[in-house]
């Protein structure tokens, strides 16, 4: 006779002693919401962090810390305009003309696309 060792066979009936794993029991509504909070907390921590890398990033590029010079100058040109316009118009009273929305739209897309171009065409030329 051999000293191997023997394999149960299949024919045993299992050990009622042994920890058998619980089945998964079906999460409360509030346990769910729970989960999907953390869930969602931490992807947005995630995302926060990409999104704080790319800024760091960006920040040390010259050409984005030019762009943005000039977009707030250009905002706040525009801003200067339109309060210096209401306050001819409201607060000294001057009769100043009333330009109708729909026919000053277009000049600001006009000017928006010439600020594309120009920032395009310096970037060429860099």
């Amino acid at each position: 006779m051999t000293d191997q060792p023997t394999e149960p066979s299949a024919a045993t009936p299992p050990d009622p002693t042994a920890a058998t794993p619980e089945p998964e029991r079906p999460r409360s509504f509030e346990e769910r919401m729970e989960r999907f909070g953390q869930e969602v907390g931490e992807a947005g921590e995630r995302f926060g962090k990409r999104a704080e890398d790319a800024a760091n990033r960006w920040s040390k590029d010259p050409g984005v810390v030019r762009a943005a010079d000039t977009a707030g100058r250009l905002w706040g040109l525009v801003l200067l305009a339109v309060g210096a316009w209401f306050f001819a118009d409201v607060t000294l009273g001057y009769d100043m003309p009333a330009i109708a929305w729909r026919d000053l739209w277009p000049v600001f897309l006009i000017g928006i696309g010439l600020l594309v171009l120009a920032r395009g065409l310096t970037r060429r030329g860099a």
